[in-house]
Parts: structure tokens; C-alpha cells; sequence
């Protein structure tokens, strides 16, 4: 256990504490009603807020509201998307009512969105001292896509996510990226509450290595009201995980009607089919309350970008000549082929997006219980049968297949069902001049591993070609105390306090699969070694590999939230957080937004942050195949990860885990030099310590890797949970949107790009491993634990300049949206630089077609990458694999999909 100081954290209570008597103990009441300025007609949903607090409330279907304040003196602002914000200062005595209308004019840019992520008070993006995109259910609808993770990766130009392949459970869960960072370093919430991850872990060879990212695609795009993407560190605000930024879905809260939509697509290549059906339904709950309900059904079937397979078949080259395939090899094996009734497609692999079969149920309720109080709920159940392909293995591949069964060979299917649940229960509300919000939320995560069409070859004819491989489980109950109480200062328009607590369980299990799926058995090759343990694709969780190991975690925050001015915004926070299993954290953050004139803003922040290490990280253990590149081709290794505190971990010299920490800056700039006109531009660094990874696999050529790893027949190589990078990330992020009325319509446009570069600056060597390997020689040491393919991972993986261009006009019935997304250029880096590959840029084209065909019928059609563009091809024959592997499967640029075109059906009652 290691303790970090907490003097910081109680200079921040000394200096907001004597603040807290300076507030009013009683309330009053401010209502009235919001109209539109042009017609007088009352606007449903419009936002009231008190200025500076949590406070707020929706108007109802007559445009009245109704808000419980302190006494004093307040600014009271309404606001809508679509538009302009109206406020007015007021009085409100105690014990008083005070009648306040409004009246807003329309505008075509919609900028007036008010975000939950960021801060405890109600503010809108543009209010911000930090960057928030702001992305609505209609930007939802017209992607086209049907996954949370690629909507994003579509709107949002500092997000980054790609279907995986070849990757085991990465296949089925896809690895995120926000401002280059890992998928553990953005926290997400929903509705203001944070979201548990999955049960995963990414250990093969895909971004993300390492990682345990949330799963975006759990949650179904019809039940988003909107998605907040907060690009700045906050963990002083919200805890572990908010390094680089913060996710927040906002579920819809509508208390009436019906919307149901179908959607069905296929890809350019006529594989890849989608089917989509959802429908969301509100109910009121007495004068304010609600109950919301989506649920949601996709099928997604498989793409397949393999390549057709020129290698060996029924008889292979020796090792050290594995890449060449000579010319009397090849006729055995085509004598072989026509003997059999065989063609070379029959051994093809399949390479590209999963299949799934996903059905969920979402919901959101709120209804008062008290004229100042209310209770509120939301949660959700989603059940996923995923379906991908492993290696294939081959009939001369003496060691994995037991010809008895499948005399050609197979292709191992890794199947999974994945079950999410989720819950969340609260009660919010004002007592004596606080705004108080207790909740608790509960989430778990059930990843089971099925694999089919294979064999445990070690087994012989006796082994099945199904297998139960074992189950991850992932639970987190988390339960939130937070209070905000205006502070009455002279010559201060607005200043809240902010304080609360955060207590957290967290539970990580592994549990064994059937015996067969793990058993090491009797059968043999001609050549007297033993055959490979377990189900060939993904040998099964051993009973040595079960865990079962909970974790709590206690945290406390305070702060002050202000507006010293119209123009002058400032934001203080620190945190102090305690966990059960690595010790104390202290973090602090300072933001500042400062208006020089009128429509042009200078903002900033300045924090530290910190995210702990999962549970997953410390105690996921297993045995797995993995083909890795070995002399000039790819071989099938079994190899073993061992948990962080085990003894064959401390053999290597690993350290026990402990939290990554950060530095966070950002500066920028928000212009909006005429109503319909709004620019931003934010530069970032983000500074990270003992950044936690897979270390590059230990193999057993060497000795002391062999003694080490000689209790684990048939194991090759060995890797390990390591605090064992400090990196440094910079970039900018931009984004301009403009809107003007155009002839009888109103064309939109938004252009936004990111620019990021990401260097691993530090290779931490544990003081332990310099007296084990290499005779303490640093140089050779740091290659062993980030050899050049991991470190490319983290560098380049991703592009580095991404940005999107649209265009959206509508008038009457039709809308129309053209969008251009660009890819920039990436590098892959192998092991050794005879990998090496460049891919160029790409720009990728959307278009989205919709017509209002009365009744609440809406028809859309169009296409994702329209053109059918890929990324380019692989060169290097050892990448290539024998003609397999067309496009790189281990850095993305957007995926090797291609082109998507559907048809969507919309209902509205």
C-alpha cells in the first residue's frame, strides 16, 4: 500500500469552507412560461436553469415550469436547441413566488445545448472553460450506423474505433481510442453515472493491448437523447479512467409517443448483412414525471476480406523455410487437392467483422416526489451472440488436428455470449439551500467463450468439436453523494460549492471452462511429441486459472463552480480517493474560461489525474494460442499470461501494479463572430507515468525464460501486466459550424480535424529484472519488455489527423447529408524493420437521403464510404501470410469493411 499525502485536498476544504455560512437557508419559487418569439406558441422541453447550480427544469406541453430557488437575488436562463438562450435577473423572496416568461428566437445553429458532463452546475457547451462536442439524436439517426462505437467513430474526429479480427474477444468488443489514448483512459457515464466495463481484457494483438475499454455498442442507439464527449482530463471531477476525457450518454427523457424505425443494409462487397428494428416509448408520470422505454434487435452477419491462400496444405516446408513455398511443395499439394475433390478456396480464412446477434432493453424514469424532491431510475439488460473466425488449421499441422475428425483441417469458430446488465436509482432534489443527488448504480458483465468446429488434439478421435472455454464476470456497484450550494459574494454574478463522495465495490472473477477445453491428453504426432492441449483457436480457462477477487474503493471531492462575471468563468476542484488494493491518490484541477470581447473567448485548464489499475489487469491469467511471427512466418505459440502477483510474475521480476498518473493542459479559443458562425480550437498535452501494457512476449529460446516457464508444458512464451511506459500526448483539436437559411431550407455545415502524436518518452525497467536477464544490459532489456511492433501500438495505431466535413439541408419533407471523413496516414512496425509498412491517407464519403412521407412516416436511404474505399493493401509477404492477410490487421485506420448501404423506415406517433 502506498499513500499519497492529503494536504493538498484539505487546503481545498479551508479555503471553500468558509464560504458555506455566506449562503441563504430558505427558498421561493420562480415560474412562469416559455414561448417562441415569432408565433407566441409554447415550447415543450425548453431548459430553465438558475445560473451557476444544479437547478433546472423542463416546461411542459403548455411551455410552464415551475422551479424551487434560494432566497436572493438570481439569473434565471431559458434555453432550447434551435434557439437563442433569453435570461433575467430576479429577486425572490422567501416564502415567495416570482413570475418569469420568456421569449426565444429561433436560429439555425444550434449551439445552446446544455451538457451534464463537466461540471456540477448547468452550463452549455459553449460555456465551457473545456471542450464538450455536443452530438444530438438526429446526428445519431443519419450515420447510418447501428453501433454506439462507430457513430462516434464517425462524428466525433478525436474518437477512433474499428471492428477487429483475428483477435479472439477483441473480435466482439472493439477497442476505443479518444485523442490517441487508450480505450481505459476516457470514463464513461450515463445520465451523469458512471459506466461499468466489460469483463474483457484485450491481450492479442490489436490497439489497445492491454486495455479494458467500456463497450459503447451495449447500449442501443435509439434509447440516446445525446452524447456529451468532454475532451479534457477530469478525474479531479469524476475519479479513475478521465484522462483523456470524459463520454456521457444522455438517454432520452420523453413522456409521450411512439418511435419505431427498421433499418437494413449490406456492404459493397454483398456480405456483412444488417438488420435493425427498435422502438422507444414515453409515458407521463403525473405533471412531470416520465417512464422510457427502448427496446432494441440487431443482426449483423460477417464480413470476409481474406485473401485467397497460396501456403502449404497437406505438406509444409521446415521452419526455417516456413515463407518459402517451393514449386515440387506446391504440386504435392495440388496432386493432393484434385485427389481429394478440393480447390484452395476450401482453406481459406475469415478475416473481417464478426457476426452478432444483439437484443436489449433500455429505460429512463423520473417522477417527483415532493414539490422539491424527485426520484429518477435508468438501467438496461442486452444480450450479444457474437460469431468469428480463428487461424485455420491445416492438415500437415501434425500437432493441432486429429485427422480422424476433420481429415482437411478446420477453421475454429470463437463464438461468445455476452449478457450486460445494468441499474441506476437515485433521489435529487434541494433541502436548506442545497441541491442534493444520492444515488447508486449497479453493472455486470458476463463474457462467456464458445468455441466451435475444433478439436482438443491432444485428445485424439475421443476429443469433441465443441467446447465450453470458460467465463469472465465483471460486476461494480457504485454509490454517489453530491451536493452544490450557491455562494453569495458581492460583485460575483454566480459561485456554487461543490462537494460529494464516491464509494465503489468492484468484483473480477474467472471461471474454468469443460475439462476438454483445457486438458492436456494422451495423443501424439507420428513423431513422438505431444499435441497441443485444449480447443485448438482458444484453449479453455484451466481450474489453476479461477479467481474470484473483489476491490473497494472510497473517494471525496470539493470545489467551487463560477461566473465572477458575464465574461469570467472559474472552476477549482480536488479529489482524494483511497483503494483497497494499491493505496491513496490525490488529484486537483483548475479551469478558467475568459470572454476579451464579446463572441471571442480565451479557455484553459490545468490538472493531474490518475487512473488505477482494473482488476482485470492485476489478476486475468490464462494459456492462449497465438500465431506470432517467428523466423520468416507465422507459428502457432501457447502462450502464458501471468497474473500480477503471481510467483512465475515475480520470477520475471515484475512489480506489483500500481496507477498510472497524469498532467494535463489545454488552452484555447471559442469564436463566434456572428450568431450562425462558431469556431474552436484546443491544444492539449497530456503527460502519463507508468502507463500500464502487455509487455512483449518473453520467449523460451532463452534459457532463464525456459527454466522459468518449465511447470507449463507446451507453453513457448510468456508476457506480463507491467507499469512499463511514460509517454507524452499532444495535439489540437478544431471545429468550425456554420448554418444560414438557403432558399426555401437551412444548409448546416460543421468542419472538424484532429491532430495528435502520441511518444513512448520512458521503458521503466523494474530494478528486479536487470539482475535476471541480459546481464543488466538496459538496451536489450527494454526490447524485451516493448519490443518495436508493441511500441508502434501506442504511437501509431491509430492516424494521426483525422477530420470530417458535412453538409445538411433541409426544406419541407427532404433532408439530405453529405459528409467527408479523412483518414491520414499510418505506419506499421514490426518486430523487425523488414515489416515495415506505410498506408496513405484515405477520404471516405457519406451520404444520408430522408423523406418525410406523412403521418410520421419518414424514409431515409444512403451509405456509409459510398465510394468503397480501403485502406491500402499489405506489401511485405511475411505481413501478407500466404496471401491471407490483404489488409493489416494489427493498426486501423477505419476498419477493412468497405463500402455500407441501407434503408431505414422511421415512425412517429
Amino acid at each position: 500500500m502506498r499513500s499519497t499525502p492529503v494536504l493538498p485536498l484539505r487546503i481545498a476544504f479551508l479555503f471553500v469552507v468558509p464560504f458555506v455560512p455566506l449562503v441563504a437557508q430558505q427558498t421561493g419559487t420562480v415560474s412562469g412560461t416559455v414561448v417562441a418569439t415569432e408565433s407566441g406558441a409554447p415550447l415543450v422541453g425548453a431548459s430553465v436553469v438558475i445560473v451557476g447550480t444544479a437547478r433546472s427544469v423542463l416546461t411542459n406541453e403548455k411551455g410552464l415550469y415551475h422551479l424551487s430557488v434560494p432566497a436572493g437575488a438570481h439569473s434565471v436562463r431559458a434555453r432550447l436547441i434551435g434557439y437563442e438562450p433569453a435570461e433575467q435577473r430576479v429577486v425572490v423572496p422567501a416564502g415567495q413566488t416570482v413570475s418569469v416568461d420568456f421569449k426565444l428566437t429561433a436560429t439555425p445553429l444550434s449551439l445552446n445545448e446544455v451538457v451534464v458532463v463537466g461540471a456540477r452546475t448547468s452550463r452549455t457547451a459553449t460555456e465551457t472553460p473545456v471542450p464538450v462536442d455536443v452530438i444530438t439524436s438526429q446526428e445519431v439517426q443519419e450515420t447510418g450506423h447501428t453501433e454506439v462505437n462507430q457513430i462516434l467513430a464517425t462524428l466525433a474526429p478525436s474518437f477512433n474505433a474499428s471492428h477487429q479480427t483475428i483477435a479472439d474477444g477483441s473480435d466482439h468488443i472493439n477497442p476505443a481510442s479518444l485523442r490517441g489514448l487508450g480505450p481505459d483512459q476516457v470514463l464513461v457515464l450515463v445520465n451523469g453515472k458512471r459506466r461499468h466495463p466489460p469483463a474483457l481484457v484485450h491481450v492479442n494483438g490489436t490497439f489497445g493491448r492491454g486495455t479494458v475499454g467500456v463497450d459503447l455498442n451495449a447500449i442501443p442507439t435509439a434509447a440516446i437523447e445525446r452524447i456529451e464527449v468532454l475532451r479534457d482530463g477530469a478525474a479531479a471531477q469524476y475519479g479513475s479512467d478521465a484522462i483523456a476525457g470524459v463520454i456521457n450518454i444522455v438517454l432520452k427523457d420523453r413522456a409521450s409517443g411512439i418511435q419505431a424505425s427498421s433499418t437494413a443494409g449490406v456492404t459493397g462487397e454483398g456480405d456483412g448483412e444488417e438488420v435493425r428494428a427498435d422502438m422507444n416509448v414515453g409515458f407521463g408520470i403525473g405533471e412531470r414525471g416520465f417512464f422510457n422505454v427502448t427496446a432494441d434487435y440487431l443482426d449483423r452477419q460477417a464480413t470476409n476480406r481474406a485473401g485467397p491462400y497460396s501456403g502449404p496444405i497437406f505438406v509444409r516446408p521446415a521452419p526455417s523455410n516456413a515463407a518459402a513455398y517451393t514449386d515440387s511443395l506446391r504440386q504435392i499439394d495440388t496432386d493432393s487437392l484434385t485427389a481429394y475433390g478440393l480447390t484452395r478456396n476450401d482453406f481459406d480464412m475469415r478475416i473481417g467483422q464478426s457476426a452478432a446477434t444483439f437484443g436489449t432493453v433500455f429505460y429512463n424514469t423520473m417522477f417527483p416526489l415532493a414539490a422539491n424532491a424527485e426520484f429518477y431510475s435508468f438501467g438496461g439488460f442486452s444480450n450479444r451472440a457474437g460469431d468469428a473466425g480463428a487461424f485455420r488449421r491445416f492438415p500437415d499441422q501434425d500437432q493441432q488436428v486429429t485427422p480422424e475428425i476433420f481429415r482437411y483441417g478446420f477453421l475454429p469458430l470463437i463464438n461468445t455470449g455476452i449478457t450486460d446488465r445494468s441499474v441506476s436509482a437515485g433521489v435529487r432534489g434541494s433541502t436548506n439551500g442545497w441541491d442534493v443527488d444520492f444515488s447508486l448504480t449497479h453493472g455486470r458483465n458476463d463474457f462467456q467463450f464458445l468455441i466451435e468446429n475444433t478439436v482438443n488434439a491432444s485428445m485424439g478421435a475421443s476429443s469433441p468439436t465443441t467446447f465450453n472455454a470458460g467465463r469472465l464476470g465483471f460486476a461494480q456497484t457504485v454509490g454517489n453523494l453530491d451536493l452544490v450550494r450557491p455562494v453569495t459574494l458581492p460583485a460575483v454574478k454566480a459561485m456554487s460549492l461543490v462537494l460529494g463522495g464516491e464509494f465503489r465495490l468492484e468484483t473480477y472473477r474467472i471461471e474454468a471452462g469443460d475439462e476438454p477445453s483445457w486438458l492436456l491428453g494422451p495423443d501424439s504426432t507420428t513423431s513422438g511429441q505431444p499435441k497441443l492441449a485444449g480447443a485448438q483457436g482458444f484453449p479453455g480457462f484451466q481450474p489453476s486459472n479461477e479467481i474470484n477477487r473483489p476491490r473497494t474503493s472510497i473517494g471525496g471531492y470539493v470545489g467551487l463552480e463560477s461566473q465572477l462575471s458575464d465574461r469570467v468563468t472559474l472552476d477549482l476542484g480536488g479529489r482524494y480517493e483511497n483503494y483497497s488494493d494499491f493505496g491513496s491518490t490525490v488529484t486537483g484541477k483548475v479551469a478558467a474560461r475568459l470572454e476579451l470581447v464579446p463572441g471571442f473567448a480565451l479557455r484553459g485548464a490545468l490538472s493531474n489525474g490518475f487512473r488505477a489499475p482494473s482488476l482485470h489487469q492485476v489478476w486475468f491469467n490464462n494459456v492462449s494460442t497465438q500465431f506470432v511471427t517467428v523466423g520468416p512466418g507465422l507459428q502457432a505459440q501457447q502462450v502464458l499470461t501471468s497474473n500480477n502477483r503471481s510467483r512465475v510474475t515475480e520470477a520475471f521480476g515484475i512489480a506489483p501494479l500500481k496507477e498510472e498518473t497524469s498532467l494535463n493542459g489545454s488552452l484555447g479559443a471559442t469564436w463566434r463572430p456572428w450568431d450562425n458562425l462558431s469556431i474552436t480550437a484546443d491544444a492539449y498535452h497530456i503527460s502519463i507515468d507508468d502507463r500500464i501494457v502487455i509487455t512483449s512476449q518473453f520467449a523460451t529460446t532463452d534459457t532463464i525464460v525456459q527454466r522459468i516457464l518449465s511447470p507449463f508444458p507446451g507453453v513457448g512464451r510468456a508476457q506480463f501486466f507491467s507499469n512499463a511506459v511514460d509517454t507524452r500526448t499532444r495535439g489540437i483539436d478544431v471545429v468550425v459550424a456554420y448554418a444560414r437559411a438557403l432558399g426555401p431550407g437551412t444548409l448546416n455545415l460543421t468542419a472538424a480535424a484532429t491532430f495528435t502524436n502520441t511518444k513512448v518518452e520512458r521503458i521503466n525497467i523494474p530494478d528486479a529484472m536487470r539482475s535476471i536477464f541480459a546481464n543488466g544490459d538496459t538496451n536489450v532489456i527494454k526490447g524485451l519488455i516493448l519490443n518495436r511492433e508493441d511500441r508502434n501500438r501506442l504511437e501509431d495505431g491509430l492516424p494521426r489527423e483525422k477530420g470530417t466535413l458535412s453538409a445538411r439541408y433541409g426544406f419541407g419533407r427532404f433532408t439530405g447529408l453529405a459528409r467527408a471523413a479523412y483518414y491520414g496516414v499510418l505506419h506499421y512496425r514490426g518486430t523487425s524493420a523488414a515489416a515495415d509498412e506505410r498506408f496513405g491517407a484515405k477520404t471516405l464519403f457519406d451520404l444520408d437521403l430522408g423523406l418525410d412521407v406523412g403521418r410520421g412516416v419518414k424514409v431515409n436511404v444512403g451509405g456509409s464510404n459510398i465510394f468503397n474505399v480501403y485502406p491500402d493493401k499489405q506489401v511485405k509477404a511475411g505481413n501478407i501470410s500466404f496471401g491471407r492477410f490483404v489488409y493489416s490487421r494489427r493498426v486501423t485506420q477505419f476498419g477493412m469493411n468497405g463500402g455500407f448501404y441501407y434503408a431505414r423506415l422511421l415512425l412517429s406517433l
